[in-house]
């Protein structure tokens, strides 16, 4: 059985429940799955593939999952696939957001196919200054869409089968 690894860097947990469904996926076709916070995972032999996520906050990655990534080019050699989440409202929350230059670089290194983009969650609730002011401007809500994150979760499945 293969074992896949699946992690993630979330601040307000939109991008973990992306990873969940993606894990959760991924154990339904018969993988054996370890989702973790990109910040707990200990780089080892074993996996036999990764998928590494990250919430963008001002176009920028979580400092855990580059870091993880950064570890994962150093000690494995295995396929990886990476996504991001991030657009929120209407209207935005469909288009791809551009890869961070030190992640891009770092997908290369590692031979990821495209960084994918998935919509993201901000609760209507947040707290902070600037995710207050973004609830304001109409960007609070979930715009997560689960089957498309289903659907490329079975891509990555058929790629490893």
């Amino acid at each position: 059985m293969k074992r896949v690894l699946v992690a993630y860097g979330s601040k307000r947990g939109g991008t973990a429940g992306i990873a969940s469904k993606i894990a959760e996926t991924l154990g339904e076709r018969g993988f054996d799955v370890t989702l973790q916070p990109a910040g707990k995972v200990k780089v080892k032999k074993g996996y036999d593939a990764a998928v590494v996520g990250s919430a963008l906050y001002a176009g920028r990655w979580r400092g855990e999952a580059v870091s993880l990534l950064k570890r994962l080019r150093r000690a494995s050699g295995i396929p990886v696939w990476l996504f991001h989440s991030g657009p929120l409202g209407d209207g935005r929350a469909d288009e791809p957001q551009p890869v961070p230059g030190k992640v891009a670089s770092l997908a290369d290194q590692l031979g990821a196919p495209d960084v994918v983009t998935f919509p993201g969650r901000l609760p209507m609730d947040a707290k902070g200054f600037i995710a207050k002011a973004m609830v304001r401007n109409g960007k609070g809500g979930d715009w997560r869409d689960f089957e498309q994150i289903e659907a490329w979760a079975s891509m990555i499945a058929d790629t490893l089968e």
